[in-house]
């Protein structure tokens, strides 16, 4: 064999010696990260060589390269916002609840019903509060509102509060008015998955209301053609 092609075995070995055991000892690690930026500074040098050796001048290089990052950039937050954008019951971009002379409302109080991956009571449904759903919620569900909300203010109630007013008052929800314009698209998808389940919906007193009634309810108060 060709001593110097024998020789240049030496650098690959150590290099997957690096590899191989540098998670396990600290110095070896910082070593292959050192490698690890050689690499990519030479990758970047190459493309930048190869833009030279098109044509480009200095100034023209690195505005592109500069364009090419800020493509990256873009790319990668439009993957991270996709699916953020609530929509309301009519399919249409989610309006605030909380209005003029309300609390803001909301599961992080930011004035909408917005879908929130840590709200476990679904806080999706903007109302017009009641004083009879204030006082059965109370008295039933211990779930205490009036000091957040009156009667005629505007609130983003769980989705259990909403299938409690549907199973105490069946005909008109116990006065609550459902804004189907300022309510969650998502709550669609709360209710199919526990009616499918067959699992009630739990209140703060463990009292568990039917979630396929409070979907039929939504269904009727906020059909698509009444947008």
């Amino acid at each position: 064999m060709d001593p110097s092609r024998r020789l240049s075995f030496g650098p690959c070995v150590c290099v997957l010696f690096i590899m191989l055991v540098g998670r396990r000892i600290p110095c070896i690690n910082w070593l292959g990260s050192a490698w690890d930026v050689r690499l990519n500074a030479g990758r970047s040098s190459q493309l930048s060589d190869s833009m030279v050796d098109n044509g480009l001048s200095a100034p023209t290089r690195d505005r592109q390269l500069s364009t090419l990052a800020a493509q990256r950039a873009a790319d990668v937050s439009a993957v991270a916002t996709v699916g953020s954008q609530d929509l309301n019951l009519y399919g249409q971009p989610l309006q605030p609840c909380s209005q003029e002379g309300d609390t803001t409302t909301g599961w992080t109080r930011t004035g909408s019903c917005a879908w929130e991956p840590s709200d476990r009571g679904y806080h999706q449904v903007c109302v017009t509060m009641s004083r009879q759903f204030l006082q059965s919620s109370a008295k039933y569900d211990s779930n205490d509102l009036s000091s957040v909300v009156g009667e005629g203010g505007h609130w983003c109630i769980c989705a259990w509060a909403w299938a409690a007013a549907v199973s105490r008052d069946p005909q008109h929800f116990e006065n609550l008015r459902l804004d189907c314009a300022r309510t969650n698209a998502y709550l669609r998808d709360v209710y199919r998955s526990y009616s499918a389940s067959g699992r009630g919906m739990a209140s703060p007193s463990g009292l568990q209301y039917e979630a396929q009634a409070a979907l039929e309810a939504v269904e009727q108060l906020c059909r698509a053609d009444k947008a």
